[in-house]
């Protein structure tokens, strides 16, 4: 990670009010809403564009450091980053899920082992009780291991904000294979508007009941075809920034793409300004310089983006595991959303310093061969 003294707050900043808008929606407005047992907090905000924009800034990104290196040693290095903290957050969200999803159904196993992998005892729930929570079992947790629930309806995801990781590995392993090729910028900025095209072509399938209810649908999420426009979008002001693509062409893609954004979330209307205001933030922080206003905190802000990835992968499925158990226990509103909040901030530090940042480390550091000792005359005739 770049030291804060190199790295511009604005990314920071944009990556926060990115995580910040997934974290928030999901703990406040959703949890209460699909989550049996889990009591209503005071406010319930949801404004879905946080991980439509982490994506446009992966592509984004993706571009700017691609050129860096080999494309090889591009791909170990993302994937240094985001698989260490996935797979260590994947095994604790089923751990902590099959543990808490029996004592919440009410249902029995027996031992360990039949706790984590068995076929629990299952009875109805009492009267007035809440519906039971799903839960996981072995095939869901290999599913997640290996980044395919999208692919076949009966692999449920064992957090739903996971849908994002499949995606950057696809799209991150396919640029290092475009960039290996040493694309010219013709080439780049047809990619950019191919993917852009690509979802929107696909938009209306959703319409279709055939599509939606068939394999067809698990084979368009699995690649991606959805959500394609937010990589193309990225490369395109990646382009912008480097004059290569006309602020014309620039503000018609990401109309395009803000009505994409538009009908996945239902025409929210929040949505949709949400998300094309989060597109005019990065193109601004792309082309212009850092943002005075934010230097006094910078220090702190590049503090808070490092956990960001980390806050992401724990703050949904261990979240409402949490505000359950607060519910239970009759803790009100306002000190419940606190406390879930704060466990979430600091489990995500946690997943960080114990598992993201040395594995990174570990993975990517170089090895320099070991310069071989002198051979003494009795070695070299042993």
């Amino acid at each position: 990670m770049a030291s804060a003294a190199a790295r511009q707050a604005n990314w920071d900043f944009i990556r926060i009010v990115a995580v910040l808008g997934v974290v928030i929606g999901h703990v406040t407005f959703l949890g209460p809403r699909i989550m049996p047992g889990v009591d209503e907090y005071p406010i319930g905000l949801e404004v879905r564009m946080g991980a439509s924009t982490l994506l446009v800034l992966s592509a984004y990104f993706a571009c700017v450091t691609l050129r860096r290196g080999t494309p090889g040693r591009w791909l170990v290095r993302r994937l240094a980053r985001l698989l260490p903290a996935y797979l260590a957050a994947v095994l604790i969200v089923y751990v902590v899920s099959r543990i808490a999803v029996l004592s919440f159904n009410g249902w029995e196993a027996s031992g360990l082992f039949g706790r984590l992998f068995g076929e629990p005892q299952v009875t109805d729930p009492g009267p007035g009780a809440p519906a039971p929570w799903y839960l996981p079992d072995v095939a869901d947790l290999v599913a997640n291991v290996l980044l395919v629930p999208a692919w076949h309806r009966g692999w449920v995801p064992l957090d739903y904000s996971y849908w994002t990781l499949p995606l950057q590995v696809l799209a991150f392993i396919a640029a290092a294979l475009v960039f290996s090729r040493r694309p010219n910028i013709t080439h780049i900025r047809n990619l950019a508007r191919g993917l852009v095209a690509l979802s929107a072509a696909a938009s209306p399938l959703k319409l279709m009941p055939s599509v939606m209810d068939g394999p067809a649908y698990s084979l368009l999420t699995g690649l991606g075809v959805w959500n394609a426009y937010l990589f193309g979008l990225g490369v395109a002001i990646w382009l912008w920034s480097r004059g290569h693509v006309a602020t014309g062409e620039l503000t018609l893609l990401c109309a395009v793409g803000t009505m994409i954004h538009f009908g996945s979330v239902h025409w929210e209307i929040a949505a949709g300004l949400a998300f094309a205001a989060m597109l005019a933030a990065i193109a601004a922080a792309a082309r212009g310089t850092d943002w005075a206003f934010l230097q006094p905190v910078r220090r702190p802000l590049a503090w808070l983006a490092g956990l960001t990835y980390c806050v992401y992968l724990v703050h949904q499925q261990l979240g409402y595991v949490l505000a359950r158990v607060l519910s239970d226990a009759g803790l009100p509103a306002w000190p419940r959303l606190i406390a879930v909040l704060a466990a979430v901030g600091l489990a995500g530090y946690l997943l960080h310093v114990l598992v993201e940042r040395p594995a990174y480390r570990a993975l990517t550091q170089r090895r320099t061969p070991a310069t071989p000792s002198p051979q003494t005359p009795a070695t070299a005739t042993a």
